[in-house]
């Protein structure tokens, strides 16, 4: 497996990471993130971004990894 990220996957991964920080009520960041991306991250975005978290875990902060759980 490649850990090398193309321009996509590194858009991606600064998009979910921005969508964790920027959660203005900090309760149950991971629903909320699921949430947001559910309703606006196409199936082809999700499942490229299960694909990052599963090869390169450290690119994604931890509410995003437990989003992906319940997504």
């Amino acid at each position: 497996m490649s850990t090398a990220m193309d321009y996509q996957q590194r858009h991606l991964v600064k998009m979910a990471n921005q969508i964790a920080g920027n959660i203005p009520v900090r309760a149950d960041v991971p629903e909320q993130i699921c949430q947001h991306m559910r309703q606006f991250w196409t199936p082809v975005m999700q499942k490229s971004l299960r694909q990052i978290a599963a090869e390169t875990p450290d690119s994604l902060c931890l509410d995003v990894h437990s989003a992906l759980e319940n997504l």
